[in-house]
């Protein structure tokens, strides 16, 4: 054999083990995301019980200090083709107010719209979050997660009704996640990817290319507050520490952001959860955040495919998350695990008062009693 014909082989041999290790690498990986060797183990903090399942989908959850208000969005699997209302509701927590009327302690009451000029058939809302001044008025704002209609829209609270103030959209939202309000008219929101749904989103998903984003809107104009983030989804303010938390699907993590004074963020830590984090409430005292997450990721991409089949459900789980003093170690606990038969895919997550709620994807929004909730 001659030397070129030596040389050939040699680089041809090269060539198909270095593919050979890339293509195993990428599918590993890929293996390792879907979670396949996880377990849910069922168990809960307390007492709980569904409050509704009319609607496919409770997606969005904030809570209302001043209101004592859980305000919830309903039918996001609308935006998947399900046949479902959609619209937003609350659900009120005072435990005064339950105790005179027993029989509507457990109640949720459907809000009416005040569309003005906007047409309110696109509407399918998912993140939500508000914004209360000091005279009492309590503004909501909704992502709309409809494919067509990717926006942003602006309510103020009238006690049964929204009125509808206006509508932000973008070119650069593609796929909106979660929303979460630092002032008047002023909020971050996540963008899950590049590409909206379908196969390119699962391809971007699958190589991992980090094309997620956080932005900014300061009451006028939209700037991107961090580029290239792996598949940023729920997303949470301490305003007292002013510290953003940013969740992420596929590295399954928490990352951490100064807010600096011009809102600009800076970088602090990543922390691992082992779970994908999808919903996020951070306590106003404490600062404890809370996440709602799909702990089996491959059991959620399934349960997204076909949300109209009944066999067909995803793990849901809730972890707490408790700073040290020092701000840089934390414990975390695990509130609630479900394998998916009582809730599936848990989408979002309040608790106040000993009362936590969980919301879905596609299904039902459940209330639970945490009977050592300072434990828990």
């Amino acid at each position: 054999m001659s030397t070129d014909s030596v040389f050939v082989h040699f680089v041809q041999r090269f060539v198909f083990w270095v593919l050979f290790a890339m293509i195993s690498c990428f599918v590993l990986r890929v293996l390792i995301t879907l979670d396949l060797n996880k377990r849910v183990y069922n168990h809960t903090p307390g007492p709980c019980r569904v409050l509704t399942e009319k609607y496919k989908g409770t997606a969005g959850l904030v809570f209302v200090e001043s209101q004592k208000r859980v305000y919830i969005t309903f039918g996001y699997g609308k935006a998947h083709n399900l046949s479902t209302k959609t619209g937003i509701a609350f659900y009120d927590t005072n435990r005064a107010d339950a105790a005179k009327n027993p029989q509507k302690q457990y109640d949720i009451t459907e809000m009416s719209v005040n569309w003005n000029d906007y047409d309110g058939s696109t509407f399918i809302p998912t993140g939500i979050d508000a914004y209360s001044s000091s005279n009492g008025r309590v503004l909501l704002y909704v992502l709309n997660s409809h494919p067509d209609h990717q926006c942003i829209h602006f309510f103020q609270v009238d006690q049964l009704k929204l009125n509808h103030r206006k509508a932000f959209c973008d070119s650069a939202f593609t796929s909106l996640q979660d929303i979460t309000v630092v002032g008047p008219d002023r909020f971050f929101v996540t963008n899950l990817a590049a590409f909206g749904r379908g196969w390119p989103q699962v391809f971007e998903f699958a190589l991992q290319t980090g094309q997620g984003a956080v932005y900014y809107y300061d009451g006028t104009k939209l700037s991107t507050a961090v580029s290239g983030v792996n598949t940023p989804t729920a997303i949470g303010y301490d305003s007292k520490k002013r510290i953003l938390y940013v969740g992420s699907l596929i590295r399954e993590s928490l990352y951490s952001y100064k807010v600096n004074k011009d809102m600009s963020l800076e970088s602090l830590y990543e922390m691992m959860l082992l779970t994908s984090p999808i919903g996020m409430f951070v306590e106003s005292k404490s600062g404890d955040v809370w996440i709602a997450a799909h702990p089996v990721l491959s059991e959620s991409a399934y349960h997204y495919t076909y949300p109209d089949q009944k066999r067909v459900s995803s793990s849901s789980q809730v972890l707490r998350i408790r700073f040290q003093e020092d701000g840089k170690t934390w414990v975390t606990t695990e509130p609630y695990a479900n394998d998916g038969a009582t809730i599936s895919a848990s989408s979002s997550i309040v608790f106040h008062d000993d009362q936590m709620l969980i919301g879905s994807s596609f299904g039902r929004l459940l209330h639970c009693d945490l009977t050592n909730s300072h434990i828990t």
